[in-house]
């Protein structure tokens, strides 16, 4: 039974996911460009597959995943400080500090401190993505991965899945760099590295506070699902959103699109036989 401090934790973490489509700053793709290939879009369905089969095939893989996370993380935090977010560049390093003696603490101020640590960390691999798959794909890759995620949960593939990387961090001792969590709700890595994909694809656009609310609305409504089910595809309301933003900007586009003017009428200017012709030298 969902109690109300689930639902409130629960709508705390879909929060987070709408902060992380409103944090990244636009920035240009040129050095990227090299780089850029379609093949970078199987990294989004990828990393469920992996995450899921990969545990369940080496379940001792769960601890090398908690040692990437606690590794990688610090580096993409730092990255995402000084090439993703937005605001002052100084009030985010004099934060760092803070966020990271609080990892080091107990209880929900270390909860608070890593889920922090974390999210900023997706928001870069979330950035990279978007400025490495050209966007059609990358629109692709996002699709790919709502299914995927539903597959494993509806084929009862997740579930153990994440018990046994749950099994592995309690007795790793690492900071929980994997997932964001508020008390007994968490959100895992690739759910906010798409908050951070979606972010990244508006930044600097008119939408994006708006992909943002959405953002937080369906995935808060997402949970009230909770009453009917242990687990639940959290890459869905992400992919619905991004879906509905994409088309708001289509249809603006379309509307906005000049209409072809017919052709113009020898007799005069713009089609009116009455106007006058112009002078001949």
């Amino acid at each position: 039974m969902l109690t109300l401090e689930e639902f409130a934790a629960y709508c705390g973490l879909a929060a987070l996911q709408g902060l992380l489509v409103l944090l990244p700053r636009a920035a240009g793709s040129v050095r990227w460009s090299r780089l850029r290939s379609p093949t970078w879009a199987l990294l989004l369905p990828g990393a469920l597959m992996v995450g899921t089969f990969g545990v369940l095939e080496v379940p001792h893989g769960a601890t090398g995943l908690a040692k990437l996370a606690a590794v990688a993380t610090p580096v993409l935090v730092v990255l995402a400080v000084i090439s993703v977010v937005r605001g002052p560049r100084r009030v985010w390093l004099a934060a760092l500090p803070v966020l990271g003696v609080g990892v080091t603490l107990h209880s929900w101020p270390a909860m608070l401190a890593a889920t922090a640590l974390t999210a900023l960390g997706c928001l870069t691999l979330g950035a990279a993505l978007v400025r490495l798959t050209p966007l059609p794909w990358l629109a692709a890759g996002i699709a790919a991965m709502c299914i995927v995620d539903v597959a494993l949960l509806g084929t009862g593939v997740g579930q153990p899945a994440a018990g046994h990387l749950e099994d592995a961090l309690s007795h790793s001792g690492l900071p929980e760099f994997h997932r964001a969590q508020l008390g007994s709700m968490n959100r895992d890595y690739p759910d906010l590295v798409l908050a951070g994909v979606l972010g990244t694809v508006l930044a600097g656009h008119a939408r994006q506070l708006t992909a943002a609310v959405l953002v937080a609305v369906l995935a808060s409504a997402n949970g009230l699902l909770f009453l009917i089910a242990d687990m639940l595809p959290a890459t869905v309301p992400l992919g619905v959103a991004a879906a509905a933003v994409f088309a708001l900007e289509r249809r603006r586009g379309t509307a906005r699109r000049p209409k072809p003017q017919g052709p113009r009428d020898r007799r005069g200017s713009a089609g009116h036989p009455g106007a006058p012709q112009p002078m001949q030298a």
